[in-house]
């Protein structure tokens, strides 16, 4: 009724399937009428290469057994007896083979060598950390000690490559504020990105635009080392914007006067060496 076989016809099915399969030979997979023997399942041939093929993993394992284990050598180190004996007094243990003196020797060599190589790559690491350190303390204090030192930061409208500046800020290595100002970008700000700094369409309503801001952004960069965090984007960013500005103010070429402004400020990445400083320092 429900589909499934009756418990009858389910054993008779079984049956079945035990007595081909005691008809089956595991090697060849051949069907024949009577059973194969129970031992082995298997036909002449395939019974004989089954043989033949644990005679010689048995040989192979007796070879082993008996032969200096090092690189490329076939010194007999042991005798299949001192094994036979071995292996009747120890029946839980396992049967290691025995080095010769040379092989031993070489290996004992090696791994001396090998520890010796691996401390001076250690060695190597740790003076090459010291050195990166000192150079990133040198860069600290050069930094902070230059009266021009300025840090700029920028919120945009997302992380594309045509993401507008929707905030600019630029402070001074005192802390004095050079520029702050909300910039409108000409185009809505997309919600994940307000989540992210807060700021909305409603925000930069009356806000000035990049072009508009760009002269006071020029004055406090020029001549200044500008610190920037993740210089890439921006740089890519700032990129963008200019290149829109020069091309609405009907530069000839918007993209090279893009690139001729940014080549005229000296911009770092203040993200390599602080995580490089923040890397090594823990150690």
């Amino acid at each position: 009724m429900n589909g499934r076989p009756c418990s009858q016809c389910w054993h008779k099915t079984q049956l079945a399937r035990q007595r081909e399969r005691a008809r089956t030979c595991w090697g060849y997979g051949t069907v024949r009428e009577r059973p194969y023997p129970a031992a082995h399942n298997r036909c002449g041939d395939c019974r004989r290469a089954q043989l033949a093929k644990e005679r010689a993993r048995k040989a192979e394992a007796v070879l082993y057994s008996v032969t200096c284990p090092g690189r490329d050598c076939s010194v007999k180190t042991a005798t299949k007896a001192a094994v036979r004996r071995w292996r009747e007094a120890n029946p839980y243990g396992y049967w290691r083979p025995r080095w010769c003196s040379p092989c031993e020797e070489r290996d004992a060599r090696e791994r001396a060598e090998a520890e010796q190589r691996a401390v001076e790559a250690r060695e190597a690491e740790r003076e090459a950390r010291r050195r990166r350190v000192l150079e990133l303390r040198e860069w600290a204090a050069a930094a902070l000690a230059d009266e021009a030192l300025v840090v700029l930061d920028t919120e945009t409208t997302g992380l594309d490559a045509e993401a507008c500046v929707v905030e600019l800020a630029v402070i001074s290595g005192s802390g004095g504020v050079l520029v702050d100002t909300l910039v409108n970008p000409g185009r809505p700000i997309p919600a994940d990105a307000s989540e992210i700094h807060g700021i909305t369409d409603e925000a930069v309503a009356t806000a000035p635009s990049f072009g508009q801001v760009l002269v006071g952004l020029t004055a406090a960069l020029d001549g200044r080392r500008c610190l920037i965090w993740n210089a890439p984007y921006d740089k890519g960013v700032l990129r963008w914007e200019l290149t829109r500005h020069y091309r609405v103010a009907g530069h000839e070429d918007p993209v090279a006067s893009a690139a001729a402004w940014l080549d005229g400020m000296t911009l770092e990445d203040a993200m390599v060496p602080y995580s490089d400083w923040y890397g090594d320092w823990s150690e």
